[in-house]
């Protein structure tokens, strides 16, 4: 079994017009401020099977090491987070930790695992997590809608963008196995908890589209030859290799924000899956939507 590991960055905005009407309000009193882009990111990386051990042995040792967390069971604050991580090595308290959330008991203990954790200390975790990334040689894609272009240019024809990103996905993960395996092998996607396809309306929803999105392609897929079909659910703090791809989907962020002062897009780069013909990851381990 070839797994697949998901997450995302950013949100993403099915009713994109209320989103600007929301935006314009909040904006009221800087005129002449440009609307933000929007991104939403949909990243993941592909390990076989057989490797998951390695994973979590890395995540254990990381939890009884460097989080201190010898005999407390594993629990959302002791997760690798990428925007957590990264603002801590440059010092920033991390978004997620400013203005009131509603999940303040998970935030404060996150707090209290992660603060007090020297300078040197991030700097050796950070390079830990880059280390195991190129210890396991995965294939990393992601796909990167900037919302507010591609309704720019559709209007209300827009794919919704977390169908349209997740249809790019499984679409080159597929050739990907396709080419590796051939018939003997299928990906299974794991998906880090989310709303948007918890209900069988919105599974219907998506399978609908997927095949009109499949239909427009140059090299359409069989899915269900390739691929199991039905997605598996998890929380990222029980499945670890869920924390790596968070970590990726957060470098794809701080590359198309331009704020990746560390570098962790330079990292992620050679583990871009590469098009098979120009051997470039552009539209093939890094796909862009609604982009000029």
């Amino acid at each position: 079994m070839y797994l697949v590991f998901l997450d995302e960055s950013g949100s993403p905005c099915p009713d994109y017009p209320h989103w600007c009407e929301k935006q314009a309000k909040q904006r009221a009193g800087s005129p002449g401020t440009p609307m933000p882009a929007c991104w939403f990111i949909l990243a993941s990386v592909g390990i076989e099977e057989c490797h998951l051990p390695m994973v979590d042995e890395w995540f254990g040792g990381i939890e009884k090491g460097f989080l201190q967390n010898a005999t407390v069971p594993p629990g959302q604050e002791y997760e690798i987070k990428g925007e957590v991580l990264y603002s801590l090595r440059e010092g920033k308290p991390p978004a997620s930790w400013i203005g009131t959330r509603k999940k303040k008991r998970h935030i404060a203990a996150q707090k209290a695992v992660w603060t007090p954790l020297s300078a040197s200390q991030l700097a050796n975790l950070e390079k830990s997590v880059f280390d195991l990334l190129v210890r396991l040689s995965p294939v990393v894609w992601a796909v990167v809608v900037n919302q507010r272009e591609d309704f720019a240019r559709h209007g209300p024809r827009t794919w919704p963008p977390y169908y349209h990103a997740l249809t790019y996905l499984q679409q080159r993960v597929l050739h990907h196995v396709q080419a590796s395996h051939g018939a003997y092998q299928r990906a299974l996607f794991v998906l880090d908890e989310t709303s948007t396809l918890t209900t069988a309306a919105q599974f219907d929803e998506y399978l609908s589209l997927r095949e009109t999105i499949n239909a427009t392609a140059a090299w359409p897929v069989e899915f269900g030859r390739y691929l199991v079909d039905v997605p598996v659910f998890g929380k990222s703090h029980l499945h670890q290799a869920l924390q790596l791809v968070d970590v990726i989907a957060h470098a794809m962020w701080r590359r198309m924000t331009k704020t990746d002062a560390l570098g962790w897009f330079g990292r992620i780069e050679p583990l871009l899956a590469k098009h098979w013909k120009t051997g470039d990851y552009d539209n093939a381990g890094l796909t862009v939507i609604g982009q000029k």
